[in-house]
């Protein structure tokens, strides 16, 4: 009876909690639902398995302590995951700030002269930094009076061919484009054997090793002409150029 009395008395406690209910509501409440009776057994046979603890304590602390150990036993299972993500991402940071510093010498270098960029490009074997900076290569060549002399463009061209063997078709085509613009720009020069170059003497040589090192480049990169897409039609339209010079 004791037991019983106090089991009703939280009930009527939390219930009144809940609802915001008056002490006399939740007594008719209860006199007109059998139903209750039966929550009530159930409530105090909860109460009876700790005495003197309250089972929405018990439950609540049984469920907590669950969860705890739970979560205590994923964090433990997972922490090498996490490690091994903060890794990643500090290689990444390494990565990018030594890319970062990397451009940033570059450019000043295009800003003294072309020959000491493509003289660095060479030095540092960074493919990355070679396709960030082949476009600013590729839109000077493209223009009237070029500061990129083909003796630059024959240097830079085996780094440009290692680009070319690779699998990504943006560094691919970004190869491409370059190429078209090294073989548009000195194309009379190229197709007519340096019978009309204005210096003989000094650009011969480099006329003969881009001719050679454009049809060598051009037997180990041919496939790239099936490509679907951008970079086929751009090998396509090199080829028909690198064709007449056989």
């Amino acid at each position: 009876m004791h037991n019983y009395s106090k089991v009703k008395r939280v009930v009527n406690k939390k219930t009144r909690h809940s609802a915001g209910g008056s002490a006399v509501r939740l007594r008719a409440s209860s006199a007109s639902r059998p139903s209750d009776m039966a929550n009530k057994e159930n409530e105090l046979t909860c109460a009876e398995d700790v005495p003197g603890v309250h089972y929405k304590d018990k439950c609540a602390f049984l469920v907590n302590s669950t969860d705890a150990s739970k979560m205590a036993g994923d964090g433990s299972k997972y922490s090498d995951y996490f490690t091994e993500l903060s890794k990643d991402h500090d290689t990444m940071t390494h990565v990018l700030f030594g890319r970062n510093l990397r451009l940033n010498v570059a450019l000043t270098l295009w800003r003294r002269n072309a020959s000491e960029l493509v003289a660095y490009l060479i030095r540092i074997q960074d493919t990355g930094v070679l396709v960030d900076c082949l476009p600013v290569l590729t839109k000077s060549l493209q223009e009237e009076q070029s500061c990129v002399s083909i003796g630059c463009c024959v240097d830079l061209l085996p780094q440009v061919k290692t680009i070319l063997l690779g699998r990504y078709e943006v560094h691919l085509t970004v190869a491409l484009h370059w190429v078209q613009s090294v073989v548009k720009k000195w194309w009379p020069e190229l197709s007519s054997n340096g019978k009309t170059l204005q210096d003989h003497c000094s650009n011969e040589k480099n006329v003969q090793a881009m001719r050679k090192l454009l049809l060598d480049l051009w037997d180990d990169t041919c496939p790239l002409s099936s490509v679907p897409g951008t970079v086929g039609e751009i090998s396509k339209a090199i080829e028909s150029y690198l064709s007449k010079l056989r």
